[in-house]
C-alpha cells in the first residue's frame, strides 16, 4: 500500500511537473514581457520628454542673438549700456521707472532712476520737477506738504486752451488731438476733437475753443448755435456741455466740470443729425480720377513725369469698387481742367467698372489741372436727398492746379459740410500741392494718402476701405469697443502673409528680415519680376507660375510642405554621442531634394547632447528647382535676396514723440514698416527678431497706451505690441513724450528699418 501510495503520488507529481514548468515559463515570459514593456515605456517616456524639450527649444532658435555693445547707448538716455547694466537700469528704455525723467536726467537731479517717486509723497519725480517742487523733499516750500499743495496750469493746443486747477498731478495732464473720421466728417463739428486726460484727476477745468467766423458764416452757424460737446466713443453720441460765446474774440468757453473726456466745438442745430447720417446704411462714393498728360508716356507728352503709364490708378479704382458691397452707390469722373462724368451714382458694379476702364480710351488731357474745380463739381453730384446719408469723395491727382477756377479751400470745405461729404485725397508722384490735399482731407473728415510710385497705388484700396470703416474698434473681440484706429495699412496676415512660417538656411539661422521685407513689397505691389544685384542678391520669377499680383498667401511651396520642416519628424532621439543627429535615411533623402544639414548649439540637462542637427532648404543648390518646382526656387531665392539687405538702408529707434510721428507719416501712405524688436532675458542675454508693423491704434480710455499690430512670420497669427507713453521733462524745459514697449511678456525696444531693394 505504501508503495502504491508512493507510486501514485510519484505519478501525480510527474504529471504536475510540466504544468508547473509551463506556468513558470509563462510567468517568466510574462515577467520578461512586463519588464520589456516597462523598459519600453520608460524609453518611450524618455523620448517623449526629449522631443518635448526640443520642440520647446527649437522655436527660440529663430530669434537672433544680439551682441550688446557696452559703449553704445541703445535707449539714448545719455548713459552707456555698460553703466546701465551696472546700475540695473534699462538698456532699452530711456525712462526705466516711467516717472517722466530720463535715466540721464535722474542723475542730474539726484533722484532714483528705479523708483518713480523718490521722496515717497505720491507724486512722480518728473511731475514734481514740472510743478517746481523738489522730488527729494516732502515739503518743498517748508510750509505745506507737496501732496496737498494746489496749482493752476494752462495747456495750449492747436485750437484753444485748457486751464486746470488741482493738485500737482495736473502737471501730468495731456490734451491730444484725435483723428476720428466719424467726428471730423460731421457737418456740425467746427474743430477737431481733443481729449483731456489727467491721471489722478483735477478740481476744475476751463476749456476754450477758438473758431473761424468766416467758416461759421459760410456754414450758416450762428453764435446761438455754438456749443462745446463731449463725445462718447462707446455710443458715438454727442452730449452738450455748455458754452459761452465771445464774438469779439471769436472763442467759446465753458467749465467742463473737472472731467476727462473728448471735447469738440460744434453746432447744436446740425451735430446730432449729421451723426445719424454717418451711421446711415446708404453710402455714396464719387471717384475723381486725374487724367492729365503727366500720367502718360513722354511719347504722348514730352514733359510728362510718366507717373502712371500702366494705368495703375484704374486698377486701384476697380479693386476698391469691387471690394465694397452692393449697397454702395458709385459715381465716376475724370478730370484735368475739364471735368467729365463717366457714370452717375449706380450700385451696378459692371456699369461702374466699365466707366473706370473707359478712361483708357479718353486720351491724355492737356488743358491743365484744377483740383479745386473737380472737387466743387464733384460735390454738386450729391443731391439734397443724400444729405442724410454717408457721402464720400475720393480724389486722385498727380499734379498742382494750374487754374483754381476761382475756388478756395474755404469754398470746398464749406460746400462739403453743407452736402455732408467727406473728402479723401490721394497724391501720386512728387509735383504735388500736399498742403492743399492734406488740408482738404483733414477739414472734411477724410484722410490724405501721399503715394510716391504708381505700383504702390494698386494695394491702397484695402487701406482706404479700412480707414473708411468706423475708426473705433473692438481690438480684443470681446464685444466692446476699446481702441481708436489711428493708422491702418490694411495688411491682413491671413491674406497678405505667407502660407508657411519662418525657416533657416545654411548661411543664416533666421530669415525673418528677408521674409517681412518681401511681404511688405508684395503687399504694395513693388516686387520686381527679376533682380540681379550680383552673387546672393539675385532672383527671378520669370519662368515660374508665381503671379506677383496674387496675395502672398496663395504662394504655396512644395518645399515647405515636406516632413523635414518639423525636426521631430526626422531627428534620432536615440543618437549616441554629443550630437542629436538626423536619421540616416532622412539625411540621405533630403540631400537629394536640395536640403542641407545645419548644426545648432543645444544643451538640455540630462539629454547628453550639446549640439543638434536640423534640416534646412538650401537655396544655393539648383536641386530645389528640379526636385520641387521653379516656383519654389524663385521664392526661396527672393527671400534670401531680400534677407541679404539686413544691414543696409536707414533705421531709427522708437523712443520719443518725434519717432512716433515718423511712424505715423509712413503708415499714412499705406506702407507697413519693417521693425526690429530687441529684448533681454533674465540672464541679460539680448535677442531680436524682425516683424512687420501694420497698424497703429490707441486705447479708448487711456491716451497714454498705444497698440501696434504686427505680422510676425514666426507666429500663427498677428500679435500686438503695447506702447506706454510718459510725459517727459526735457533739459530745455519743454514737455516731450518717451515710449516704452511690451510684447510677449517682454520689455522691448523697437527700431524701424527703411531698407529698399535698389
Amino acid at each position: 500500500m505504501a508503495n502504491r501510495r508512493y507510486s501514485v503520488s510519484t505519478a501525480d507529481e510527474s504529471k504536475a511537473k510540466p504544468i508547473i514548468i509551463t506556468l513558470a515559463g509563462v510567468a517568466a515570459a510574462a515577467i520578461g514581457i512586463l519588464g520589456y514593456l516597462a523598459v519600453k515605456a520608460n524609453e518611450d517616456n524618455r523620448i517623449a520628454a526629449l522631443k518635448y524639450n526640443f520642440n520647446r527649444f527649437y522655436p527660440a532658435t529663430y530669434n537672433t542673438l544680439e551682441t550688446t555693445d557696452a559703449e553704445a547707448d541703445y535707449d539714448a538716455d545719455g548713459i552707456a549700456n555698460g553703466d546701465e547694466t551696472a546700475a540695473k537700469t534699462s538698456l532699452i528704455s530711456a525712462d526705466t521707472d516711467s516717472d517722466g525723467l530720463t535715466d540721464g536726467a535722474e542723475t542730474k537731479y539726484g533722484t532714483d532712476p528705479t523708483n518713480a517717486d523718490t521722496d515717497g509723497d505720491g507724486i512722480k519725480d518728473g511731475i514734481e520737477i514740472r510743478a517746481g517742487l523738489d522730488p527729494l523733499n516732502l515739503i518743498s516750500d517748508g510750509k505745506t506738504k507737496d501732496s496737498e499743495r494746489k496749482f493752476t496750469r494752462e495747456i495750449v493746443f492747436d485750437e484753444g486752451t485748457v486751464t486746470l486747477s488741482g493738485l500737482a498731478n495736473i502737471y501730468g495732464a495731456t490734451v491730444d488731438k484725435l483723428s476720428l473720421n466719424s467726428v471730423a466728417a460731421n457737418a456740425g463739428v467746427m474743430t477737431a476733437p481733443y481729449e483731456l486726460h489727467c491721471e489722478g484727476g483735477f478740481d476744475k477745468s476751463l476749456i476754450k475753443f477758438n473758431y473761424d467766423p468766416d467758416f461759421a458764416r459760410i456754414a450758416d452757424i450762428t453764435s446761438e448755435d455754438m456749443r462745446i460737446f463731449k463725445f462718447d466713443p462707446y455710443s458715438r453720441n454727442y452730449s452738450e456741455v455748455a458754452g459761452v460765446v465771445n464774438t469779439d474774440e471769436n472763442v467759446v468757453l465753458c467749465d467742463v466740470s473737472g472731467e476727462d473726456g473728448v471735447f469738440v466745438l460744434g453746432s447744436r442745430k446740425v451735430i446730432h443729425r449729421a451723426a445719424e447720417a454717418y451711421r446711415s446704411e446708404q453710402m455714396n462714393i464719387h471717384l475723381l480720377i486725374d487724367n492729365s498728360g503727366s500720367m502718360y508716356p513722354k511719347s504722348i507728352q514730352s514733359t510728362s513725369e510718366e507717373n502712371d503709364v500702366d494705368f495703375r490708378r484704374l486698377s486701384f479704382a476697380q479693386n476698391f469698387v469691387t471690394a465694397l458691397d452692393n449697397t454702395v452707390k458709385f459715381s465716376i469722373s475724370s478730370f484735368t481742367y475739364e471735368f467729365r462724368t463717366l457714370c452717375d451714382f449706380d450700385n451696378d458694379k459692371s456699369h461702374v467698372v466699365t466707366a473706370i476702364q473707359s478712361i483708357r480710351d479718353l486720351g491724355a488731357g492737356f488743358d491743365g489741372t484744377s483740383v479745386e474745380r473737380a472737387l466743387m463739381l464733384g460735390l454738386e453730384s450729391f443731391g439734397d436727398q443724400t444729405t442724410n446719408q454717408r457721402n464720400v469723395i475720393i480724389l486722385l491727382t498727380d499734379g498742382i492746379s494750374t487754374d483754381t477756377a476761382g475756388y478756395t479751400l474755404s469754398d470746398i470745405v464749406s460746400h462739403a459740410k453743407a452736402k455732408n461729404v467727406t473728402i479723401n485725397t490721394i497724391s501720386l508722384g512728387e509735383n504735388i500741392d500736399r498742403d492743399l490735399l492734406r488740408s482738404i482731407a483733414a477739414s472734411t473728415g477724410g484722410q490724405y494718402y501721399p503715394i510716391s510710385e504708381a505700383n504702390i497705388l494698386e494695394g491702397l484700396y484695402s487701406t482706404l476701405i479700412a480707414s473708411m470703416d468706423d475708426d473705433i474698434v473692438d481690438d480684443d473681440f470681446d464685444g466692446t469697443p476699446d481702441s481708436y484706429t489711428l493708422y491702418d495699412t490694411g495688411f491682413n496676415s491671413d491674406m497678405n502673409g505667407y502660407s508657411f512660417n519662418n525657416f533657416k538656411s545654411k548661411e543664416c539661422g533666421t530669415l525673418d528680415f528677408g521674409m517681412v521685407m518681401l511681404a511688405r513689397d508684395w503687399f504694395r505691389s513693388s516686387v520686381r519680376e527679376s533682380y540681379d544685384g550680383g552673387d546672393k542678391l539675385t532672383y527671378s520669377f520669370e519662368g515660374s507660375t508665381v503671379s506677383l499680383s496674387d496675395p502672398l498667401r496663395k504662394v504655396v511651396l512644395q518645399t515647405m510642405q515636406t516632413p523635414w520642416v518639423t525636426p521631430e519628424n526626422y531627428l534620432n532621439f536615440l543618437s549616441n554621442g554629443e550630437v542629436l543627429k538626423v536619421k540616416t535615411e532622412d539625411a540621405a533623402e533630403s540631400q537629394k531634394k536640395g536640403w542641407a544639414k545645419l548644426t545648432l548649439d543645444y544643451e538640455e540637462p540630462g539629454a547628453g547632447w550639446n549640439k543638434a542637427e536640423v534640416l534646412v532648404p538650401d537655396h544655393t543648390v539648383p536641386t530645389i528647382r528640379t526636385a520641387y518646382s521653379e516656383n519654389d526656387y524663385a521664392m526661396l531665392r527672393a527671400i534670401h535676396c531680400y534677407n541679404a539687405l539686413r544691414d543696409t538702408g536707414t533705421n531709427f529707434p522708437v523712443n520719443s514723440e518725434k519717432d512716433l510721428n515718423r511712424i505715423k507719416t509712413i503708415l499714412e501712405t499705406g506702407t507697413p514698416i519693417v521693425t526690429k524688436i530687441i529684448w533681454s532675458e533674465d540672464d541679460g542675454t539680448c535677442y531680436s527678431r524682425y516683424v512687420l508693423l501694420t497698424a497703429l491704434r490707441r486705447d479708448l480710455d487711456d491716451p497714454n497706451i498705444f497698440k501696434i499690430k504686427i505680422y510676425d512670420v514666426n507666429a500663427e497669427s498677428s500679435s500686438t505690441i503695447v506702447m506706454n507713453r510718459t510725459l517727459e521733462y526735457t533739459a530745455s524745459g519743454r514737455d516731450d513724450f518717451s515710449y516704452t514697449a511690451k510684447w510677449d511678456n517682454h520689455s522691448v525696444s523697437l527700431s524701424c528699418w527703411l531698407t529698399e531693394l535698389k
